[in-house]
């Protein structure tokens, strides 16, 4: 029996670690405000947020979750310098800070800022599905058609089971007619202007047609007379 204490004693070292861990642990200000913002409480969430950006070791998803929080509470430009704020910091979720900046700049009516986010969340990651819809919803905003319908024609390939999958489909078939139709416009409009330019052209030749028909009658009559008109003498006028 004796034998067995020193390994009942080795054996009582890690339960005091095991309880140890079961033990509550105060939350710190991040897994606060993460519980605040998972339970639809953005108003509590932020100032709890905002402390956790100050501490020593900060979670990149601190950034995201205050940004989306100011969304939630309109204060888009403050979501747009969260996102910035956070973006040297951030790596495993590089992807969805772009993609935040997007939309937050969609809220802002600022597409083109909107569009070049959406550029970047997919160049750190080209699967993410949601920046390619979000991308073509901007381009689309932007009248960049032809682009639009690239993005949405890309976020069915990624997520071919959508529930959108209908409407973004109706939606395709109009963007091609109206592709269509912009590309006998633009067609027509490069016929009409060859056409003009052709008949300048016509007439430019016509003018100098005439110019050197009527420079060579001149000179054929004036060598006709032999002589030349000179002024190099006083005119005088008659009393």
């Amino acid at each position: 029996m004796d034998s067995l204490k020193p390994t009942l004693r080795r054996l009582a070292v890690p339960l005091v670690f095991l309880f140890a861990a079961l033990s509550p642990i105060a939350a710190g200000p991040f897994e606060e405000g993460e519980r605040l913002f998972r339970e639809n409480k953005p108003a509590e969430a932020a100032p709890v947020l905002e402390r956790a950006l100050l501490e020593p070791a900060v979670d990149e998803r601190a950034y995201l979750y205050l940004a989306l929080a100011y969304e939630q509470l309109g204060r888009y430009d403050a979501a747009v310098a969260t996102l910035r704020k956070g973006l040297p910091s951030a790596r495993l979720y590089r992807h969805l800070f772009y993609y935040n900046l997007g939309n937050a700049f969609v809220l802002l009516g600022r597409n083109t800022f909107a569009e070049e986010s959406y550029d970047e969340s997919i160049a750190a990651n080209p699967s993410y599905a949601p920046a390619r819809l979000n991308r073509a919803n901007a381009r689309l905003a932007l009248g960049k058609l032809g682009g639009a319908a690239e993005d949405y024609r890309a976020y069915l390939g990624l997520e071919p089971a959508s529930a959108q999958r209908s409407a973004i489909e109706a939606l395709l078939v109009r963007l091609e007619g109206a592709l269509a139709a912009e590309a006998q416009r633009i067609a027509a409009e490069s016929a009409a202007k060859a056409q003009a330019e052709a008949a300048r052209k016509a007439l430019l030749d016509q003018v100098a047609a005439s110019l050197k028909a009527a420079a060579e009658e001149t000179m054929s009559l004036s060598a006709g007379t032999g002589q030349i008109q000179g002024y190099d003498d006083t005119l005088e006028l008659d009393e």
